[in-house]
């Protein structure tokens, strides 16, 4: 074999090789498609905006004091949230934090106050109960910086007939949950820092769902309550 044919067949097999490289090393990356739930409580008696990754969450209306923005699917992992006041005087965030999230998980993120210290998330295992005569399933949350602890009490109309459920929840606290009968329910949240301040709802829960009741607010502002339905 002469040293031209020689030097052909190595170049073939060399060009062979490269192409065969390229074709194993041309694949996309894989895509990361795995997500998380989550919940946001506007615990605070500001209208604000909630933005991940510098792109506004609430993009159809102002995030009003006490509400929920309601599950939404994310991406899992860590990513980047901040909070701004409503308004266009208001550009810059008041905090901003990474938070991660795992995938195939459920969360709540609760925006406490105007700081990273205020704020905090749950992690949301829902179970409904399903009997043969299913019961509601009820938590409770401390969401309330200046509140101190709080206590929840059922069923009473006066502080003398309550029935304490929960007590001395710090803030951040979340209670397990309780199963509850399904129908109205008369509820009184009772405040360490504010005694003589009893905050007073009456509730209708179905059998079947999970709520979460929880109290928000601040010394200034007092102390107030809200209700929504995880499940």
């Amino acid at each position: 074999m002469n040293i031209k044919v020689k030097a052909l067949l190595i170049i073939i097999a060399i060009t062979g090789y490269l192409t065969s490289c390229k074709k194993n090393n041309d694949k996309p990356d894989a895509v990361d498609s795995s997500t998380s739930t989550l919940n946001v409580i506007n615990a605070t008696f500001n209208n604000v905006n909630v933005y991940l990754n510098g792109i506004r969450v609430n993009n159809t209306t102002t995030f009003y004091p006490g509400g929920t923005l309601g599950y939404f699917s994310i991406k899992a992992g860590t990513q980047n949230y901040s909070v701004k006041l409503d308004g266009p005087n208001n550009p810059n965030p008041l905090f901003s934090l990474p938070l991660t999230l795992s995938k195939d998980s459920v969360y709540s993120f609760y925006i406490g106050g105007n700081s990273t210290d205020q704020v905090f998330k749950t992690t949301d295992v829902l179970v409904a109960d399903t009997g043969s005569s299913p019961k509601a399933k009820i938590r409770f949350v401390n969401a309330s910086p200046d509140a101190g602890n709080i206590s929840v009490h059922f069923e009473g109309t006066t502080a003398a007939l309550d029935t304490e459920k929960v007590k001395d929840l710090a803030f951040k606290g979340t209670s397990t949950f309780y199963l509850v009968a399904p129908g109205e329910h008369n509820m009184a949240m009772h405040s360490a820092t504010f005694p003589g301040t009893i905050v007073r709802d009456t509730v209708s829960l179905t059998a079947g769902k999970i709520y979460t009741y929880y109290g928000y607010g601040n010394k200034s502002s007092g102390l107030a309550t809200g209700l929504f339905t995880n499940q």
